[in-house]
């Protein structure tokens, strides 16, 4: 089976990512692998000691003026966000460049299984229902890993935001081009002007329950665009969100896997 290329991607007016752009697989996988590694060593090796040197500084703060206190509280902030920062570009390049040696023919339906078994109890303390439906389907030259991470993203998202009560729905359909896994809820939603924007990277809503710093729907799309995909935000049927992870290339394997329609 060839190697399939790896694929970055350009941003859509329609929100979500969209016309992927061909690149050389194995030397670009392995510049942006470097890339990552050498980001992280070097920004996280500078940090560590701004960052120790800032605690020491807060603990002994009696002992320095009063007045150079906000500064001190503005270093330590600045730099923890740089290191989230850091650690959010080093992500983001990770799952955005698909290694070719690692892609395989998967059961998207077993995959979705499993991570919705992952997130039941959490579900279940916040008396939230998981339930899963559409159609069986395998895709082909997928990353698992990164199309795992890329669910498990939108999983916690959904249920971040989910009321007490209520269902997140994890749907897969399938045709002979594609293949999609829509993940919806029924919280409040997003404003429709909001949609493209909150797919790029160190982005958020207004909502305080979105932790710092936005890379969730970011981290998805990259790992969608990687694929040659993309992924679409709109509005659920119960007004809340609707995400939608589409792939190339879908097929319906003969049968379902063995499973409750609920997880």
């Amino acid at each position: 089976m060839p190697e399939p290329a790896a694929r970055s991607a350009v941003e859509s007016s329609a929100g979500g990512v969209a016309a992927p752009v061909r690149w050389s697989p194995t030397p670009h996988h392995e510049f942006l692998a470097g890339l990552t590694e050498e980001v992280n060593h070097h920004l996280r090796t500078a940090l560590t000691p701004v960052l120790g040197h800032a605690e020491l500084l807060i603990e002994q703060q009696h002992r320095i003026p009063t007045d150079l206190h906000p500064s001190l509280t503005a270093v330590m902030r600045a730099g923890r966000r740089l290191n989230d920062v850091v650690l959010g570009i080093c992500e983001l390049l990770r799952m955005a460049c698909v290694d070719p040696s690692a892609v395989e023919t998967i059961n998207v339906w077993e995959l979705l299984s499993d991570e919705l078994a992952t997130h039941r109890a959490r579900a279940a303390r916040q008396l939230v229902r998981l339930a899963i439906g559409g159609d069986p389907v395998e895709a082909h030259g997928v990353d698992a890993e990164r199309l795992g991470r890329a669910v498990r993203e939108l999983l916690d998202n959904a249920l971040r935001f989910s009321p007490e009560r209520s269902t997140v729905r994890v749907t897969t359909t399938a045709a002979a081009e594609w293949i999609r896994i829509t993940v919806s809820d029924d919280g409040d939603g997003i404003d429709p002007a909001d949609h493209e924007r909150l797919v790029r990277p160190f982005e958020r809503g207004c909502d305080p329950r979105q932790p710092r710093p936005g890379l969730g729907l970011a981290l998805a799309s990259a790992v969608a665009a990687s694929h040659g995909g993309r992924l679409v935000l709109s509005e659920s049927s119960s007004g809340g969100l609707e995400v939608t992870l589409e792939l190339p290339g879908g097929v319906r394997p003969p049968a379902r896997a063995a499973g409750p329609p609920d997880a």
